[in-house]
């Protein structure tokens, strides 16, 4: 079955407050931090684990927390808009425990139109919000296995407490603090005026946004070091660079009147004070170049001249 909230964050609580979660979730050590809150609101606790060289989560390290403990489920998400073929990770998975809920989070990557979940999937999640691949400015939806619940519950909502909260969450970032302030009305539970229209705006935009993001790839990859560059099935979301003098490097195009992107930290030390090395160590590294309509030819041989006078 489909489902189709005002935000994809509304989508996973109801998800995760509609079935039974005895244990633990696994979520990837450099998960955007609204995934870590929305599992805090639907009460159930988590664990992280580290990235390996794919920038997503170890699987080895996964499945071997698997062996050894009781856990509820895992969240995988597809990092920078990779579509990992996970069909041989999801079935290990399973056969460690069939109960343990996969959760397979595509929010950057390119939709999947469908109302068919794929194979020992629970919940497939998509969402069009800000700076994801098709960029509405709201909506989420997710493919859900059939047998499973998805019943909405009211959730109290103040524009000015998710304000409070994500201006939060940037300050503990920056300051390498802990979360600990309690912000209960952060979450817009509210419902998605007109889901098929909605779903039609989606499916529309795709082709315009796929033209776009190739005609400026083209540019990036043409004109930066082929070393620097994470390769084709990173570029889908945005174009990602591995620079050493990334702060330095942001610095100038800053300067120059341009933009471009690093990434959230590993949130494991935010959440639960814990270091995990190679998802600290990558952050410190990673460029995303803007490909979407915020951006235009000019722009783009404008930054590759800027980031190779600095490389």
């Amino acid at each position: 079955m489909r489902v189709s909230e005002n935000r994809a964050s509304a989508v996973l609580y109801y998800f995760l407050t509609s079935n039974t979660v005895e244990y633990p979730f696994l979520l990837p050590a450099n998960v955007c931090p609204i995934v870590p809150l929305t599992f805090l609101k639907a009460g159930i606790s988590f664990e992280f684990v580290d990235i390996d060289e794919t920038h997503a989560m170890d699987k080895k390290q996964c499945l071997a927390k698997l062996n050894k403990g009781n856990y509820g489920g895992v969240l995988f998400v597809h990092a920078y808009g990779n579509n990992f073929d996970n069909s041989e990770f999801y079935a290990q998975i399973k056969a460690v425990k069939s109960t343990i809920y996969i959760i397979d989070d595509r929010c950057l990557c390119i939709p999947r139109l469908t109302a068919n979940v794929c194979p020992n999937v629970d919940l497939e999640l998509y969402s069009t919000g800000y700076a994801k691949y098709v960029e509405l400015s709201y909506g989420g939806w997710g493919i859900i296995d059939d047998k499973l619940n998805y019943n909405k519950r009211e959730v109290k909502f103040d524009s000015g407490e998710l304000k409070e909260q994500m201006d939060y969450i940037r300050y503990c970032l920056n300051n390498r603090q802990i979360y600990t302030k309690k912000i209960d009305c952060w979450l817009d539970g509210s419902p998605l005026n007109n889901p098929s229209l909605y779903l039609k705006e989606v499916e529309d935009s795709l082709l315009l946004i796929q033209k776009h993001k190739e005609k400026i790839n083209r540019i990036y990859r043409d004109n930066l070091p082929q070393e620097n560059q994470w390769g084709t099935r990173y570029n889908d979301w945005r174009f990602m660079l591995c620079v050493d003098k990334r702060d330095e490097i942001l610095d100038a195009i800053f300067k120059a009147g341009l933009f471009a992107g690093t990434n959230f930290p590993s949130v494991a030390y935010l959440f639960h004070g814990e270091n995990f090395l190679i998802a600290e160590k990558e952050s410190k590294s990673i460029l995303n170049l803007f490909n979407d309509f915020r951006v235009d030819e000019l722009f783009a041989n404008r930054l590759c001249e800027i980031i190779n006078s600095k490389l």
